[in-house]
């Protein structure tokens, strides 16, 4: 924690280097003797280790906390306390509110690719961003023994480092994510278009296959597989953490000031988006929300709709039915259907001699025994039972397209044929 006698703005920091080597650790033996530099590759190695997972495994994101608010009142942007992670694995801290005259650095720091629009009563408006960087600083000087042969005087060295957050103001929008990880998995799940050909051909499996689970984790798998292989650091292989600059974008701000005598005040309709900045979330939390897929309905991002009737034609002893998917090939035949005539009598069974497929799988021609010369006409496809249709995809008959609604177990669809044409009951 920050030290009582630490100086916020003392020149001491920035000047500071922690050890870190991630690789390197000590291996003490009986009556070894301990310098700085045993010491400092104690430290660098559980560090590294610790910057190391959370660089690569976590990446940057917000903790908790670290609302970014505007006071016009006090013409200031407000930093409030919370815990953030930045590009590098460093844990960024902010234990109290830190605060920033928007006026002044307007008048006294705006940088020149600050793209400013004047209006026409003499105030301005432009488009900035709040950014979370760390740093350290030395503190608690205590007197220092000189190196050997450089006299007998006494100096002064600092005797702690201070891991600090420091935010700062920079023009334009906050920056997107420059290039995201992972878009083969990214793909599978349905969160960007499928280009890749692995996930392609991953989608395509899985489509077809009879265990879909299994078939799913295949191909997680395997595409994570190969998403990991392109990963490497921005600077290249011989950097440990994966970007340059490791500040973290905490709120985008639409700033709108106005003169005021020789300075600059903050007007009340300058608004903060804190929703720009990325965000970790607990793994219990994760858990949570992916884990709740019930077993007979598994699947990576969104379950394929199941096939449903759609429309029917009646063309004398010829009854075309159309369906919303394609079918199962093997599950298409005359005991799939019924198809009644209602007579005088009641309703009378037509027989269904011969059934056909076509070649797109999602309309079958029923070959009727007999002309109905009656209406209505009643087609049934077996959707529930023993012989039940099913889609390509393995999914059985879910009932009218009309309906809308999913049935896992299955459902049989029904239409009504009459004068003016077919109608979903």
């Amino acid at each position: 924690m920050v030290t009582p006698d630490l100086v916020l703005s003392s020149d001491t920091c920035g000047t500071a280097s922690l050890p870190l080597n991630p690789f390197v650790s000590n291996r003490y033996h009986f009556g070894m003797l301990l310098g700085v530099a045993d010491l400092d590759t104690e430290q660098g190695y559980h560090r590294g280790k610790t910057w190391l997972h959370n660089a690569w495994l976590h990446g940057p994101g917000a903790v908790w906390g670290l609302g970014v608010e505007v006071t016009p009142a006090n013409n200031e942007i407000v930093v409030l306390p919370g815990l953030a992670l930045d590009g590098n694995g460093r844990e960024l801290r902010v234990a109290d509110r830190l605060c920033l005259d928007l006026g002044r650095w307007y008048a006294e720091r705006r940088p020149d690719d600050l793209e400013v629009t004047e209006q026409a009563d003499g105030s301005v408006t432009f488009t900035a961003h709040v950014r979370l960087c760390a740093q350290q600083c030395l503190d608690r000087p205590v007197p220092s023994v000189s190196e050997p042969c450089e006299g007998s005087d006494l100096g002064t060295a600092y005797s702690r480092t201070v891991e600090q957050a420091l935010p700062s103001l920079a023009a334009g929008p906050a920056p997107a994510d420059p290039v995201v990880p992972y878009p083969r998995l990214r793909q599978l799940v349905g969160q960007q278009p499928v280009t890749d050909p692995a996930v392609q051909d991953a989608v395509a499996a899985i489509a077809t296959a009879t265990d879909r689970p299994a078939e799913i984790l295949r191909s997680l798998r395997r595409l994570a597989a190969l998403d990991t292989v392109d990963l490497v650091p921005e600077d290249g292989v011989g950097s440990l953490f994966p970007v340059t600059d490791g500040c973290l974008a905490l709120a985008q701000i639409e700033v709108h000031l106005r003169p005021d005598g020789d300075r600059w005040v903050v007007v009340d309709d300058t608004a903060v988006d804190n929703s720009v900045r990325p965000a970790h979330v607990r793994t219990r939390t994760i858990q949570e929300l992916l884990l709740t897929t019930p077993a007979e309905a598994p699947g990576v991002g969104p379950v394929p709709e199941p096939a449903r009737l759609r429309a029917a034609e009646l063309t004398a002893d010829s009854l075309r039915v159309d369906f919303t998917q394609p079918l199962l090939p093997a599950t298409v035949g005359p005991n799939a259907f019924t198809v009644t005539a209602l007579g005088a009598t009641g309703w009378d069974g037509v027989e269904v001699s011969d059934v056909l497929l076509d070649e797109a799988g999602t309309s079958v021609t029923l070959t009727l025994s007999s002309t109905p010369d009656v209406r209505p006409v009643r087609v049934v496809a077996r959707g529930a039972g023993s012989t039940p249709l099913l889609g390509a995809d393995g999914q059985p008959l879910s009932g009218n397209e009309a309906d809308g609604r999913t049935v896992h177990a299955g459902e049989d669809g029904a239409l009504l044929i009459d004068n003016s044409g077919p109608d979903p009951e």
